[in-house]
């Protein structure tokens, strides 16, 4: 069994080597195998040409030109434009890294997409403090229905301090820890509950030859997810609050330090090398049972299960740490959406098509079809799938939830927090270093924005 789903594992490997191949004739950037080229302004299949005469052409860019997301979002898009012939989409997407770099240049210039994909947190609050995202509020508010329609704490992440919704939700997510049941049934293991449970079933599966946690690093944003997490658990709500924002950030509390030293304790259960290691290799090995844990997204079971659907994996919260000041009961991430520019030629009709696409109807297909869940209420109806049930209910049933490290925190300090703490990952740093760095970085931010912000 293990041999076939192995040589399966490889083969994909191999395939998708192929598919980068032949992107990179074409000029492609992506981290993962690009679908069919990154822009699409086609008609839909079997539909006529609308007219041209007074079409509104929507710029629409996202960043999952991978299968089979970019096909089913695509799929949408073109079914909205038959029914709704006035409209044409120009459909551009990235990969992530190459996603986070495009949109930061474009958002502010001429060539600014009308709908666009954009993560919770300082991320678009920048974009925000610049006037180029529409306001959403008062739309939500004349249309009761719609607003009722939507899980209110996955609404609440894309609304800021201000009270301004600025986006609406494409998929949930969450952190979890991923385990493989058949490694800790044959080493007497439970799913830890707390963090002396965590380190003890790592020594057990580490003394039996096995890697107890998959882990890579190379893009830096993996590390800031454990990161976030440990920041959460020893530094109190209001504190970390204060420091998040770039206008009075210090980082100053000693349970900063506390979460690096836990951070560095794990590093001996991970993976070798991790900062040699991508992200999605992490969870390649972890598909092929190269190590027994993997700190998760939401989002990813769909991938595991992909690429080996015979595993049988369950999930756990980070565990509890005795004694610490910060918030246990937080869940780390938040809702993925898209937003709409303020530049836009066309608020209404953009803001009309998110009502249909990021709704109950097509939520429920999304979840049926690729496994992630939109914000709209009721899209689980019929769905099957435990794995996918059971992190469904983990967001519904968590008291908090909070942004990405990399994405709440002001652009230049998240920038020093992946340097830094990629630096501590290889042993070359200390965790007093590392935050002497994100102080230094923490004032020159509030230099930054201290004026312009208040």
């Amino acid at each position: 069994m293990k041999k076939t789903w192995l040589k399966r594992a490889l083969c994909g490997m191999l395939a998708g080597v192929m598919v980068l191949s032949a992107a990179a004739c074409s000029g492609g950037g992506s981290d993962a195998p690009p679908a069919g080229g990154t822009q699409s302004g086609n008609a839909p299949a079997g539909g006529a040409p609308a007219a041209s005469g007074d079409q509104k052409v929507i710029k629409f860019m996202h960043r999952f030109p991978d299968e089979p997301y970019n096909s089913f979002i695509e799929s949408k898009l073109h079914e909205y434009e038959v029914s709704h012939p006035d409209i044409k989409f120009e459909i551009i997407s990235a990969q992530n890294q190459e996603y986070k770099e495009k949109i930061k240049i474009v958002v502010g210039g001429d060539d600014t997409p009308d709908i666009f994909f954009s993560w919770v947190g300082d991320f678009t609050e920048r974009f925000i403090r610049e006037g180029l995202i529409l306001d959403l509020t008062p739309y939500l508010e004349a249309d009761p229905e719609w607003k009722d329609s939507l899980i209110e704490s996955q609404m609440e992440q894309y609304t800021n301090k201000d009270g301004m919704v600025y986006g609406i939700p494409f998929r949930l997510d969450c952190k979890l820890f991923f385990y493989n049941k058949k490694m800790f049934d044959e080493n007497g293991l439970e799913a830890p509950k707390t963090w002396d449970e965590l380190i003890a079933a790592c020594e057990t599966l580490k003394a039996a030859g096995i890697t107890p946690i998959a882990f890579g690093n190379q893009e830096p944003w993996s590390a800031s997810h454990y990161m976030g997490t440990l920041n959460q658990i020893f530094v109190p709500d209001d504190v970390r609050a204060k420091d998040y924002d770039p206008t009075s950030g210090e980082f100053t509390d000693p349970g900063y330090i506390e979460a690096l030293e836990h951070y560095q304790a794990l590093l001996p259960y991970m993976t070798e090398n991790p900062n040699g290691v991508k992200p999605d290799m992490s969870r390649t090995n972890f598909v092929m049972e190269l190590g027994a844990m993997y700190y998760a997204e939401l989002i990813e079971i769909p991938y595991i299960k992909m690429d080996n659907p015979d595993m049988e994996f369950g999930m756990f919260n980070f565990p509890k740490v005795e004694g610490a000041k910060g918030n246990q009961d937080i869940l780390t991430g938040v809702p993925e959406g898209f937003v709409v520019s303020s530049k836009t030629q066309y608020p209404d009709e953009c803001v009309e098509f998110l009502k249909w696409f990021l709704g109950k109807e097509v939520g429920t297909q999304q979840c049926q079809e690729i496994g992630w869940f939109n914000a709209a209420k009721g899209t689980t109806e019929g769905l099957t799938d435990v794995a996918l049930l059971d992190g469904y209910q983990a967001v519904m049933d968590a008291k908090a939830m909070s942004a990405w490290l990399d994405n709440a925190l002001y652009s230049t300090v998240c920038d020093e927090y992946l340097t830094t703490v990629s630096d501590l990952t290889n042993g070359d740093i200390t965790p007093q270093g590392v935050m002497e760095k994100i102080q230094a970085k923490a004032k020159e931010a509030q230099s930054l924005v201290g004026t312009t912000a208040q």
